[in-house]
């Protein structure tokens, strides 16, 4: 819990808040209420609106603000330079490569020949073309990363009767 001391516009967490008024007033107490915090010239932060931010953007912490009587945490939706994109885009492009990989190697089977030759498999994967396709493409990915691709969708398997 957040608290506020409303004379000195301090915020704290609660065990500082203890310490701080235990050695600035000799008080102590067992639950912390709103009541209790009233008596000792404090008020709770609540937990303000997180904002939501876009791929480049992070949120800090802003400061706590009052609406209508009650103190709130805020939040400030910030841009991020260059050197954090190139750092994020490389972050995206390694998340990619494992998506990638983790297709590829979920979807092997669908490479073995057997698995659609009438002859040896009943039942046998009838569009193992289309499986082949959507492997080399998601196999360019896995090579070749980028912090934007786009990944194919995945055939259906299609099984003989």
């Amino acid at each position: 819990m957040l608290i506020r001391v409303r004379s000195t516009g301090a915020v704290m967490y609660e065990p500082e808040f203890r310490t701080y008024m235990s050695e600035t007033t000799g008080a102590s107490w067992n639950q912390t209420t709103v009541e209790i915090l009233n008596e000792l010239g404090a008020d709770p932060v609540l937990n303000g609106p997180y904002p939501s931010c876009g791929t480049y953007q992070y949120v800090n912490g802003g400061p706590v603000v009052e609406v209508d009587g009650q103190w709130f945490t805020s939040f400030v939706v910030v841009d991020m330079d260059a050197e954090q994109i190139a750092a994020k885009n490389a972050e995206l492009a390694q998340q990619n490569k494992t998506k990638a990989v983790d297709i590829l190697n979920s979807t092997d089977w669908t490479s073995i020949a057997d698995v659609a030759d009438p002859e040896k498999s009943n039942p046998y994967l009838m569009n193992q073309a289309e499986f082949i396709a959507y492997r080399s493409t998601v196999r360019n990915i896995a090579v070749n990363p980028t912090f934007d691709a786009v990944f194919p969708t995945q055939p259906q398997e299609v099984w003989s009767n």
